[in-house]
């Protein structure tokens, strides 16, 4: 047990409008939620998803670590959106080649940054069905700049960073634990500023697509139809905990209504791009997640709109929640937002 606690991170999910930690702990009986915090932002301190005050969000990230009594200071970060580029590629299987030398150089073609701003990393996922005489590599390369700003924001809060994850993978570990049997599903998560779609067969993500638009989009119109509710008002309103004096229940379900259909349109858009590229695929289950999932709505519209079974990912299936002191309604309330937070703290000291 002490080998497997010194080998455990704390999963730290920075978003542009909470910030999410998170220590599992394994035991004999399986994955036990011991910590868990979940801290609202100013609304002034990201801009178009990149930190504006870092040494503001470390004093918050070592306050809350603090606060909860978190001891452990290995963590595991992630980034998303523009700064993350996940892309799946075919090489050529030739013999004496050198693969980490055939992936940079052909990294140049897919990645829409300067080579030397970007830090790459590769996963061979092994031949091709459809061609024997080709292999596929899942590319990642990360903007270095963002990435040593969300480095920087953990060391200055005293903590080591050990792990820096993609959003889009966090959220597939939950799924992974969860449903260990189910060979393909699409993983969509709708974030603040982002959703995320990342198509998973049989252990490996095969397409990943991200779109820039969220759940503030629903804040905004909220707040734009009621100026004096404030952010953490806004949030209550769109997820039915409180009224608006000013807004009816008919205008807040027609701005889910409006909003959730852009999403619903960006997520088949890409599913099709998808079929079109695979023909004869058709993934038979979506998994929602991120705070935008909580809209019943939008569920049922995508159903809809993809011909697919809708599911809410719920990353406290598996894992045991009686000695976090959050109750079961507490939990069932974050759940859906804490997916990447929860998916980075599955993570292990020596993950890639």
């Amino acid at each position: 047990m002490l080998f497997a606690r010194r080998n455990q991170l704390v999963g730290l999910d920075i978003g542009t409008y909470s910030i999410k930690v998170v220590e599992v702990v394994d035991s004999p009986k399986g994955h036990i939620l011991k910590k868990l915090s979940k801290e609202i932002l100013p609304p002034d301190l990201f801009k178009d998803g990149e930190p504006q005050d870092p040494l503001h969000l470390s004093m918050i990230i070592k306050d809350i670590f603090s606060k909860n009594k978190i001891s452990h200071k290995n963590v595991a970060l992630s980034i998303g959106g523009y700064s993350a580029i996940v892309k799946t590629i075919n090489l050529p299987i030739r013999e004496n080649d050198d693969i980490s030398k055939l992936v940079f150089q052909e990294a140049e073609h897919y990645i829409p940054f300067d080579i030397s701003e970007v830090n790459i990393d590769y996963q061979v996922m092994g031949p091709l069905d459809q061609n024997p005489n080709q292999f596929s590599v899942l590319l990642v390369a990360a903007k270095k700049d963002m990435v040593h700003k969300y480095v920087q924001i953990a060391e200055n809060a005293g903590l080591n960073p050990m792990v820096m994850d993609v959003d889009a993978f966090a959220v597939q570990n939950i799924f992974e634990l969860n449903e260990p049997d189910e060979e393909e599903a699409v993983l969509v998560n709708v974030g603040a500023n982002k959703i995320s779609l990342n198509i998973v067969s049989k252990g490996r993500s095969v397409f990943m697509r991200e779109v820039a638009m969220g759940s503030s989009k629903i804040t905004q119109e909220l707040r734009m139809l009621d100026p004096n509710l404030n952010f953490e008002d806004s949030e209550m309103v769109k997820m039915k905990l409180k009224e608006s004096d000013k807004i009816d229940r008919l205008s807040i379900d027609h701005v889910f209504s409006s909003v959730s259909s852009q999403w619903c349109t960006e997520i088949a858009r890409a599913l099709e791009f998808f079929y079109s590229n695979y023909p004869g695929e058709r993934v038979p289950k979506v998994f929602v997640s991120g705070g935008g999932s909580y809209i019943e709505s939008f569920r049922s519209d995508l159903a809809l709109h993809i011909e697919a079974e809708v599911i809410l990912l719920n990353p406290f299936q598996v894992i045991h929640t009686d000695k976090s002191g959050f109750t079961e309604e507490e939990l069932d309330l974050m759940s859906p937002e804490l997916c990447v937070a929860l998916g980075l703290g599955l993570r292990k000291m020596g993950d890639q």
